[in-house]
């Protein structure tokens, strides 16, 4: 009997969850259609898309629809939610879970739901097979996929990863050269000067730590004189090993770790922070912000050359979808050319938005011509260009990608207040190269967070016990290892006091 409750209450909290989720001041017109979609996208693209397909499905069909946009979070959080409702709806049989669409995140979440069998096929490639060939949307670019074999979502615009910065905070502290590569962000003049965002509950960030893990890896066989292909275990070993140090020196320059990946350029935007990582549509939208409101160009933002593959943000119509028909139109409409124009085309130019340049690229080639790109914010942009200096090898940190949040969570964030003291001492004292033993215990790693011990720790992790078991001793093995570096670093330090520390005045 308690089990039978225990049922019905979680599926009568699922079923309250989506009323409870409602945007506020969700007005339905007596005689419109409605369609609900989940979205980590900002209120900037749910209200351009919103306007744009409203006056798109009106054109066609002559009624009026509403959005109702579900806040349930981040990309984290929405991958939660969907994976308790389905979970709970489980005990009702196969329906759904009162949503239509998933609309925005990454394609290792959408791939990971169609996987599930909480998205389904949603017809694209009946309606439009002219669409998937190679000069309009490809099935790959840079080693990523931007659309789904057995049509469960495609790739709506693409994304990369990359800097954020502030001109006017790196003058002010002496930086004369701007950041350009991931390393740049380990550079002592930027101690408690950068600021990251949560893996855990950012998927973008998490991809983005991914692409400086591959980037290490790369620089690490390039260092040995091996081509990609020909990479072996010790290879990928050393070249892991060299990014989480890089990770870890990063993390001890960072002011916090956010929770909103979003709150990362807006910091940097306000001088709060000199400079952060961030996915490249939050950056370049933050700059057009800047400069929109205040005429200043202060606000920047890098892609690192070799440093990003470029990657879709999907969208994927849900198992059971009230209103099926209407999501796969609204499908429909942003792979079109007329939702395409919306994700980068200016302010008032035809066909584009009407109040936010929303700064991201288009996933179709087709947009990328000389009659579209003079309506393009930013025109010089060559995404699919871009895509060739550097190739994601999905064979090499795919299978970690969950992995990888959970080892920064207790490898820089748990412990980040060691961490940055760790990482103030051996500046004091010099810097990592004139502390090589507190380097070795700043940069150790638990034998399981090893890359050869990383598919059995991914397993172990399956099991949510075992997770935070593995942890827990994570988060001790890393606080006593800084603890240890600082110490150290103090102790060299104490044994030169000529050394010139003006540098990490500066940084302080």
């Amino acid at each position: 009997m308690f089990r039978r409750l225990s049922i019905f209450a979680a599926l009568a909290a699922v079923l309250g969850v989506p009323f409870a989720l409602r945007h506020e001041g969700v007005e339905v017109l007596p005689d419109a259609v409605q369609l609900v979609v989940l979205s980590p996208h900002n209120a900037a693209i749910q209200e351009e898309y919103e306007h744009g397909f409203r006056e798109w499905y009106r054109a066609r069909h002559g009624r009026l629809v509403e959005i109702d946009w579900r806040n349930v979070g981040g990309t984290s959080e929405i991958i939660r939610f969907i994976d308790s409702a389905f979970d709970a709806r489980s005990a009702a049989g196969p329906a759904g879970i009162g949503v239509d669409l998933l609309f925005g995140g990454g394609q290792y979440d959408h791939d990971r739901q169609a996987g599930k069998g909480h998205t389904v096929p949603c017809g694209v490639r009946e309606r439009h097979p002219d669409w998937l060939g190679e000069d309009v949307i490809p099935r790959t670019a840079s080693g990523e996929l931007l659309r789904d074999a057995e049509d469960r979502w495609y790739g709506c615009c693409l994304s990369s990863f990359g800097i954020c910065y502030n001109e006017d905070v790196l003058k002010t502290r002496g930086i004369a050269v701007t950041p350009r590569r991931w390393a740049d962000l380990a550079d002592p003049r930027f101690f408690r000067q950068i600021a990251l965002a949560d893996p855990t509950k950012s998927g973008s960030i998490t991809k983005a730590f991914e692409m400086l893990i591959q980037e290490q890896m790369a620089e690490e066989l390039r260092a040995r004189g091996k081509e990609a292909d020909a990479a072996d275990e010790t290879d990928l070993a050393a070249g892991w090993a060299r990014a989480l140090a890089l990770i870890r020196r990063i993390a001890g320059n960072a002011r916090y770790f956010t929770d909103s990946a979003s709150k990362v350029p807006l910091d940097v935007a306000q001088g709060n922070a000199a400079a952060g990582m961030c996915i490249d549509f939050y950056g370049r939208f933050q700059s057009e912000t800047v400069l929109r409101d205040e005429g200043s160009t202060r606000m920047q933002y890098v892609t690192p050359d070799g440093g990003s593959s470029i990657s879709a943000d999907p969208i994927s119509l849900l198992r059971g979808a009230p209103h099926a028909a209407l999501a796969r139109e609204f499908i429909d409409f942003a792979l079109s050319l007329d939702g395409q124009k919306l994700w980068n085309y200016r302010v008032g130019e035809p066909g584009g938005p009407v109040r936010y340049a929303l700064r991201r690229l288009p996933v179709r080639k087709d947009m990328y011509t000389p009659a579209h790109r003079e309506h393009m914010s930013d025109s010089q942009v060559y995404p699919y260009e871009q895509a060739r200096a550097f190739t994601y090898r999905p064979q090499w940190t795919a299978r970690l990608f969950g992995l990888t949040r959970a080892l920064i969570r207790a490898m820089c964030m748990d412990p980040h207040d060691e961490l940055v003291q760790a990482w103030r001492a051996i500046l004091k004292a010099g810097g990592p190269d004139a502390c090589p033993a507190a380097m070795r215990a700043f940069t150790a790693l638990p034998p399981d967070a090893a890359y050869a011990a990383t598919g059995e720790t991914t397993s172990r992790m399956r099991d949510t016990l075992g997770q935070v078991r593995l942890v827990r001793d994570w988060v001790l093995f890393f606080r006593a290892h800084y603890r240890q570096a600082g110490e150290i670093a103090e102790s060299a330090s104490a044994v030169r006091p000529w050394r010139d520390r003006r540098g990490m005045r500066r940084a302080e």
